[in-house]
């Protein structure tokens, strides 16, 4: 005699559905702990399989410093007129990869993922939030690096307490990558060709941020000195390097700025993301 099975679907949802926001963000919610764990388990895994394995943690800031300054130091000479150049261009090389890292990395994101995307039902936000997670993580020891090393070029000088701002500072950049994390991640999900243009955007970033010059420079050119006071990675660049290297708290309208565009970004990123949550499942 056969017996009858009942399965209760009520609970069940389709992998292509897209709920409502409140509760995509519940959900969102309820994953934090995986989220979490996640991402500190990805996170350093650059150079495990070398031989000098995590130290390249510690190299990679001070190496790209290095090639930098003797590009933009001593061949190109942009280094004139300023008393600490190596501590300005390693908070700049550094932290711009920090502040900019949520638009390389969502490139691939989605299609990266997309096996897990389509085999179980979770919120795929969750793995923008994971990944943003993990390049916090990965950024802290480089960071670090550069401030001591920008710190080490002028002890003539003591030891600024405005240093401490670059914690909110760094927060507030975690914000902005995640809200370009979620812009890019599903731009270049149904897109993939965007990728090339959003590395040719990171790349333009590079020279119109002033990584390795100051924005003083351009004075005399009004318009492009507005331009760049108006791009959010200089007013990130800017807030840490004050903060180090001159002593003094960055002024209201940077911090009003930059958590402008961290929130905003974030906020507007995530509403981008989500309305193409059912779309997310059915990419081949």
């Amino acid at each position: 005699m056969s017996e009858t099975i009942h399965v209760n679907i009520s609970g069940l949802k389709r992998l292509q559905s897209r709920p409502p926001i409140g509760e995509y963000l519940r959900d969102i919610w309820r994953t934090r702990n995986f989220t979490l764990l996640n991402a500190r388990t990805s996170a350093n895994r650059n150079g495990r399989d070398t031989f000098l394995g995590r130290i390249w943690v510690l190299l990679d800031p001070l190496l790209q410093t290095a090639f930098y300054g003797f590009i933009f130091g001593v061949i190109l000479q942009v280094s004139k007129g300023m008393d600490n150049f190596p501590g300005f261009l390693a908070i700049g090389v550094v932290f711009f990869r920090i502040t900019t890292r949520g638009i390389i990395s969502g490139g691939n994101l989605v299609r990266r993922s997309r096996a897990m995307m389509s085999s179980f039902n979770f919120p795929r936000g969750a793995v923008v939030i994971g990944e943003t997670l993990k390049n916090a993580i990965d950024g802290i020891v480089p960071a670090i690096v550069a401030i001591v090393l920008a710190i080490l070029w002028q002890l003539d000088q003591p030891v600024h307490w405005t240093v401490i701002m670059v914690v909110p500072v760094y927060i507030l950049a975690q914000f902005f990558c995640l809200g370009c994390s979620f812009v890019v991640a599903r731009a270049c999900a149904f897109v993939p060709d965007l990728k090339s243009l959003v590395s040719l955007v990171n790349r333009g970033l590079f020279f119109l941020s002033g990584v390795f010059f100051s924005i003083e420079r351009f004075v005399n050119h009004p318009t492009l000195e507005l331009l760049m006071k108006l791009n959010p990675v200089h007013q990130f660049l800017t807030a840490v390097r004050v903060s180090v290297l001159d002593g003094t708290v960055p002024t209201s309208f940077t911090w009003l700025y930059i958590a402008a565009w961290s929130f905003g970004l974030t906020v507007l990123g995530f509403l981008y993301f989500w309305a193409a949550e059912g779309r997310y499942a059915t990419l081949r």
